[in-house]
């Protein structure tokens, strides 16, 4: 989702988790031979080695008010070498961070731009993939500031266009739905399930959780000249925050990957007066009237995160110009599998306001109806039914759109085309077991060893 060099990881919230090893099991399971420990693992280390995950930096006191609840509700506290996966309990999350800023693969290729045989071009738009005869890739078509150019590869091409650019691309250049493509006045070369499969992380509860004490990261921290110069000069204080300050797992069947994942946010989200949830997570004036703009305590947010969501959305083409944006449907809570999650993750929320440290800072949830739930009575099931269905928001975590194993093989090559792959989030089969950050650079990691180990890039280009 992240139009910048350096894709999404230039945008999020820097969690890294690696997931559920049973989340590979299950994008692998046509692979009999597939083994965890072989497949997967070693590529995650790998990113490790080359992307800074490191504890993050900064910890407000709720961070640890949460952490004493969970221990006295006797939660599992996950505080040793295996934090990175998601395993049932609460801890203080790893991020992408270093020295208080953001590190993602941007700084990797700030580093290689000093190559030769590497360029990086801006403000461009890939319109088409072009073919030979055999459904060959042999270079691109884009756009640079209104002129139109030609990119030849002797060896292969990867797209990396994200989960809703690389299926764009792909339809543009008539690999898709052939009803779809011919309705667009495209023709298909390829028929596959591309731009299919969508789905994302959804969660709800913004700021539904009030405060009596000055625990949370409040305004006056938020635009303290001490916290500038913290940051600017020693790279510390709130201002490092990522905006997660706890992560927890649940796991409805314990033999399973957890279901459910909670992140705690430490800043609410409407000490700005509305600027966020307008612009960011589209609340209307009337909503924020109505509901948000009456909260005049502290406040902070735990999110309830549906993390295998049942429900499937779909990218398509608004037209055949390569300017226009898709046509996003995420299809959200289509499957009430997913609004019983959400609603399982509001009575675990509502259970940790009651512990002893929660009762101490004066947590409650915040009271006042949602516009259009009113005929519900508060606090029952229908009444937070209606919330979820009226209130429910992605996590920025869209994935799926070019599935591994449907629209890619295992080799992370386009079916029925040759040189021709895909590397990033479109490609996961099925959401992880948390945050997909890490993921996504494990599987770029392992593309670029499977494609490095194809023959072809090792032969001598003959036409």
């Amino acid at each position: 989702m992240g139009k910048i060099v350096g894709g999404t990881a230039m945008l999020n919230n820097m969690i890294y988790v690696r997931g559920h090893p049973e989340d590979f099991a299950i994008w692998y399971k046509d692979k009999p031979d597939f083994d965890y420990n072989f497949d997967i693992l070693p590529y995650f280390k790998k990113v490790e080695n080359s992307v800074v995950v490191s504890n993050i930096p900064f910890l407000s006191n709720l961070s640890h008010h949460i952490m004493q609840s969970a221990n006295c509700a006797n939660f599992p506290i996950n505080d040793g070498v295996d934090v990175e996966h998601a395993i049932p309990g609460f801890s203080y999350p790893k991020a992408t961070i270093f020295n208080g800023r953001r590190w993602t693969s941007w700084h990797q290729l700030a580093d290689l731009k000093r190559k030769y045989n590497l360029a990086v071009i801006t403000n461009s738009i890939v319109e088409k993939i072009l073919f030979r005869s055999n459904y060959e890739a042999y270079g691109v078509r884009y756009s640079h500031l209104d002129e139109y150019y030609t990119v030849k590869a002797s060896k292969g091409v990867i797209l990396a266009a994200g989960v809703v650019g690389t299926p764009k691309i792909l339809m543009l250049s008539g690999i898709g739905s052939s009803q779809h493509l011919k309705k667009m006045k495209i023709d298909p070369i390829i028929d596959l399930p591309v731009g299919n499969n969508l789905q994302d992380h959804v969660t709800t509860g913004l700021d539904l959780i009030l405060l009596d004490s000055p625990v949370d990261v409040g305004i006056e921290q938020m635009i303290s000249p001490y916290s500038a110069f913290n940051y600017f000069f020693k790279s510390k204080g709130s201002w490092t925050t990522t905006g997660c300050e706890n992560l927890a797992f649940f796991a409805s069947d314990p033999q399973k990957a957890p279901d459910l994942q909670f992140m705690v946010l430490p800043v609410g989200v409407t000490i700005d007066n509305g600027t966020f949830l307008k612009s960011l997570v589209g609340i209307s004036d009337k909503t924020w009237d109505r509901y948000f703009s009456s909260i005049k305590k502290r406040a902070f947010t735990i999110l309830p995160i549906v993390l295998h969501p049942r429900s499937r959305g779909t990218i398509r083409l608004r037209d055949k110009n390569p300017k226009s944006p898709p046509l996003i449907d995420p299809n959200y809570l289509s499957d009430g599998y997913d609004v019983e999650v959400m609603l399982r993750g509001i009575e675990e929320i509502k259970k940790f306001l009651q512990i002893a440290p929660m009762q101490n800072i004066g947590a409650t949830l915040y009271d006042k109806t949602f516009p259009g739930c009113e005929k519900f009575q508060f606090d029952t099931r229908p009444y937070w039914e209606c919330y979820v269905r009226h209130l429910t928001i992605t996590s920025y975590h869209p994935v799926g759109t070019c599935k591994l194993g449907e629209v890619v093989d295992y080799e992370f090559q386009v079916k029925g085309t040759s040189r021709l792959y895909v590397s990033d989030g479109s490609i996961l089969p099925l959401l992880p077991s948390g945050n997909p950050n890490g993921p996504i650079m494990m599987m770029a990691e392992k593309a670029a060893d499977v494609i490095k180990g194809h023959r072809w890039l090792a032969e001598k280009k003959t036409h």
